[in-house]
């Protein structure tokens, strides 16, 4: 089975990218552990990306900098927000709501539960650098109806003849 997933930063407990950078511009946020890159300090050297096993960096060829994900912190510490909108802009927009946001380290949050309800795993823990994301294993596929049957008739029929011209003939186009 082929699995995809983003490869955004993990802000690692313990994180190589900051331990190589020669300037600070990497660092890692006491208060919350999120891991950013202070760009004014950044020389553009490329070893924070080289050192990140989980190729969570991107160098910005226009600005010069090393660039990664931010955890939206400028949304999640916004107090004008209110508290449904105070996550990152990748986990409010995911149109699957494959992605979820929280404190993993509450084990009463609705995402340390949804972990161990599910399994969630650490992404390459032998490397030792602790990521603190975690990634849900697929859930089961849906069972369609069993092969050599017959769908089951939509609930309501759409009436084509009541559509605009425009629309009947997509629904002519797509229906073929």
């Amino acid at each position: 089975m082929t699995l995809h997933f983003p490869r955004s930063c993990l802000h690692c407990e313990t994180p190589a990218c900051v331990t190589v950078c020669p300037t600070g511009a990497s660092f890692k946020r006491a208060e919350d552990g999120i891991v950013l890159v202070d760009e004014a300090k950044c020389i553009g050297c490329k070893l924070c990306s080289w050192a990140c096993p989980y190729g969570a960096r991107e160098y910005s060829e226009v600005e010069g900098v090393m660039k990664k994900c931010t955890l939206c912190i400028d949304r999640i510490y916004n107090e004008h927000l209110p508290e449904a909108e105070r996550e990152p802009a990748c986990v409010q927009v995911c149109p699957t709501r494959a992605r979820h946001f929280g404190d993993l380290g509450d084990p009463e949050s609705k995402v340390s539960k949804l972990v161990a309800e599910r399994g969630g795993v650490a992404l390459m823990p032998e490397l030792g650098y602790a990521p603190v994301n975690r990634y849900l294993p697929p859930r089961p596929r849906r069972a369609g109806p069993p092969p050599g049957s017959e769908p089951a008739p939509p609930a309501e029929a759409l009436d084509t003849a009541a559509l605009p011209p425009v629309l009947r003939w997509l629904d002519r186009v797509l229906s073929r």
